[in-house]
Order: structure tokens, then sequence, then C-alpha cells
């Protein structure tokens, strides 16, 4: 994390999502729109009147425009809340958070709702032009990330030739989507995601997570990308619907309240008579010890 700048240090005091739907099933219906906006909604709620100073979500796959302006319209923000949409391809959320915390660092936003969404469902199918008067073009399902003569593999393909140069066995990647499955399938039996999901279309329950995913299983799938390669339908990622949200707050900004629910933020010690949390005050100086909210990611390197 770098040094705070005139506007002091960006803080993550709530985090939400939507449940992930596995392309094609649970969430098929819904639009870029459907996902973020119930998530914005939510936060908003949760800011017990505070103002939105900046909403920015990260979209790569979606229907253009700007897709986090029609979420928030959407949501029922006030038409005045400025929102942008960002797109560094499968880093877009992290760079909406990251642009969350600049705009805090540089004084320019005390509270800024940032995150990402995907309706890969729902979207809009590309094509190259055609010829005039003619039908469209080449459907293509990605834009070039490189100019012509320089290398540009599909994300698969990529994927095996970094295994191979790193030396990661086909045995190791489904050892490791073994014990992943396992993990999230048990805390999804025991409502860990609980208290993270808001429901959306009615579903509130991830589609990816799979029961008895077992090491077996996992060996007799076929290479996805590449004839020799290590990458399977079962220890690749899979194409989602689904997004996820983080209120991201000026944590040193003197205030009169706190910009969370007192109830929700989980930032600050319980008051001994009702067992809430309470704010302190201004100046909001971030609590030591467990329950303090998460610093907001620098840049690497």
């Amino acid at each position: 994390m770098t040094a705070a700048g005139p506007g002091g240090d960006p803080w993550i005091v709530r985090a939400r999502r939507t449940p992930i739907g596995t392309a094609g099933h649970a969430l098929a219906g819904c639009s870029t729109t459907d996902l973020a906006a119930p998530l914005l909604a939510d936060a908003a709620a949760a800011l017990d009147g505070r103002i939105v100073d900046e909403v920015v979500l990260g979209n790569c796959t979606g229907p253009g425009g700007n897709v986090a302006r029609v979420a928030a319209l959407a949501a029922g923000l006030p038409p005045g809340t400025p929102a942008v949409t960002v797109d560094r391809q499968c880093g877009s959320g992290l760079e909406a958070v990251l642009q969350a915390a600049a705009l805090i660092r540089a004084g320019d936003a005390d509270v800024v709702l940032a995150g990402g969404v995907e309706a890969a469902s729902t979207a809009p199918w590309r094509h190259w032009p055609g010829a005039p008067g003619g039908p469209p073009g080449e459907r293509y399902t990605r834009a070039p990330f490189a100019p012509p003569g320089h290398p540009d593999p599909d994300m698969g393909a990529a994927a095996d030739d970094l295994a191979r140069r790193r030396g990661y066995s086909r045995d190791r990647l489904d050892r490791y989507a073994e014990m992943s499955h396992a993990r999230a399938a048990a805390a999804q039996r025991g409502g860990v995601f609980a208290a993270e999901v808001v429901p959306v279309a009615g579903i509130a329950r991830d589609d990816r997570p799979r029961t008895g995913l077992t090491l077996s299983r996992l060996a007799r799938l076929p290479p996805a990308f590449t004839p020799d390669g290590t990458s399977t339908a079962g220890n690749s990622c899979g194409v989602s619907d689904g997004a996820a949200l983080l209120t991201v707050v000026d944590g040193h900004r003197p205030r009169s309240s706190c910009p969370a629910s007192p109830v929700r933020c989980g930032w600050c010690p319980p008051r001994p008579s009702a067992g809430t949390r309470h704010c302190p005050g201004p100046p909001w100086h971030p609590p030591s010890g467990p329950r303090s909210p998460t610093p907001a990611p620098g840049r690497a390197g």
C-alpha cells in the first residue's frame, strides 16, 4: 500500500457479491444491469444516507456504453452520481478497486462503490464488418490483444504454455482443483457464503462448486485447449455470470458519522449496552485488531 495522499487512506468496509452462475444456467437471463444493480442498491442502503461520490465497475464482455452508469441508475442512485466502466480484461474488477483507492488518496472522493460484473450468458455477439451490403463478417469472441506480427494466443493455450514453462503437471493442477471444489462445497453447505451473497432473480446459491469431484474423475477429462495441455474442463475456471462490489471509504477524513450502517460495517467495537457497533465520531480513525477493515490494495512493482 502506498503512502496516503491529501485524502488519506482508502479502506474497504463492506464486500458483497451475487451468486455466481455458470453461463447458460441459473442466471442465464440476467444482464449486467440485472446483476450489478442489486449490489449497488444494497451498498447504498448500508451507507445510511451518505453520498456515493463515484461508482466504478469493471466489465469486458458487456454491451458497451457505460455499464456502471446504467446499473447505478437502475439501483436508484441519484442521477448526479458519477459512474465509469473500466476494461482491463480479467483484471477489470480489481482495476476498478484500484481506481477507487486512487480517488480517495487524491482527496477526490470519500465513498466509492467499486467492483466488477460479467453476464456471459447475455453478452452480445460481435462480428467484424462484412462486405458492403452483405452479411456480417466473421464472429469473434475477443478482440485482439496484440497487433499483427505479435504473439496473441488464446487464454487456454497460454495457460498450457505457462504450465509447461513453470513445471506444473496435470496431476498438480487436478489436485488443486479437487481441493478447491471440496472446500467451496463444504463452505456452501456450512452457510459460509450466506452473509456475502445478495440474491438475484431469486437465486442465492453458486452454481459452480461440485461435490464429489474426485481426482480420479478429474483425471478422465481430456485436455481442453491444446493436444498435450494440462488444462481441462475440470481444473480450469468456468465462464460465469456474476458481480461483486466493495464499499471503499476514506479512513481518516473527519466526519460526523460512520459512512456505513452501524450494524453492518463491522468496523468499530461493539456497544456494551446493545451489542451493535458504532463509530466514535470525528476524527474517524480505524481501530486496530480483528475488527479493522481491509486496506485497499496498492499497485505492485
